[in-house]
């Protein structure tokens, strides 16, 4: 990783990446037994933990079969359909920044995974892990520019429609704000390194990518591992398991 050179060290970087996913998997546990201490009809050992929430989400979810579970996923979850039905516009925007996100969070857990490799030089593939990433930079650059185009779509909605921008709020503001922003500095800094899709070397700067790559992953971090977890932008969690909970609802 690029800003390896800016001072922390391989193993900074591992600690700090170990810190956040406690904070987040934390968040997610505070926020699963907060939502499971309204739910009745279990025994009393079970009542006010953890387990509460996955037991009841589990039974409200299958309670209709698997079928019915799979098909709201499908439908409901991964294509959104009813976003479809009140606004095509807002469903590909929904569609470009749900994909693009997850797929580029994916993408970098496994390009950490990567440089775990490739550092340790685990089983001998350490060769192997560097041609992974190098594969890896294409997808990223497609998927990076899916986010883009949604997160632009978004912006230009509350810029463009008063209706829009009449019901937006502080959190849409600084939710939507650091998407974009973490979007366009992730852009920046793969432009600086060089040899970037579509853009080839028009940015290239050597001396400033290790600190928009560091910029872009602090952004990236704060919002969606440290507040995520803790406000209200945590319905991009809650809103998917409500929707498989009610079975739809459609």
């Amino acid at each position: 990783m690029a800003f390896y050179t800016l001072g922390l060290t391989f193993w900074i970087v591992i600690a700090l990446t170990v810190v956040v996913l406690g904070i987040w998997i934390y968040g997610l546990y505070f926020n699963f037994k907060k939502w499971g201490m309204g739910s009745t009809g279990y025994q009393d050992e079970l009542r006010h933990s953890f387990w509460l929430f996955i037991a009841t989400w589990i039974h409200e979810a299958f309670k209709d079969g698997i079928w019915v579970f799979v098909k709201t996923l499908i439908l409901d979850v991964l294509l959104l359909r009813r976003t479809l039905r009140r606004s095509p516009v807002r469903w590909i925007m929904h569609m470009a920044m749900f994909y693009g996100f997850l797929t580029l969070a994916a993408l970098s857990g496994l390009g950490l995974f990567m440089d775990i490799i490739e550092h340790f030089n685990l089983l001998g593939l350490a060769h192997q892990a560097e041609m992974v990433k190098g594969y890896m930079e294409l997808p990223f650059d497609l998927f990076g520019y899916l986010l883009l185009f949604g997160s632009t779509i978004a912006v230009l909605r509350r810029f463009i429609l008063r209706e829009v921008r009449s019901r937006t709020s502080a959190y849409d503001v600084v939710l939507l704000g650091g998407v974009f922003l973490i979007t366009i500095t992730g852009f920046y800094a793969e432009w600086l390194r060089g040899n970037s899709f579509l853009i080839g070397n028009a940015f290239a700067n050597p001396v400033y990518a290790p600190h928009f790559s560091l910029l872009h992953t602090i952004l990236a971090l704060a919002l969606f591992v440290v507040i995520l977890p803790w406000s209200k932008y945590m319905h991009v969690i809650a809103a998917p398991l409500t929707i498989l909970a009610n079975r739809g609802g459609e």
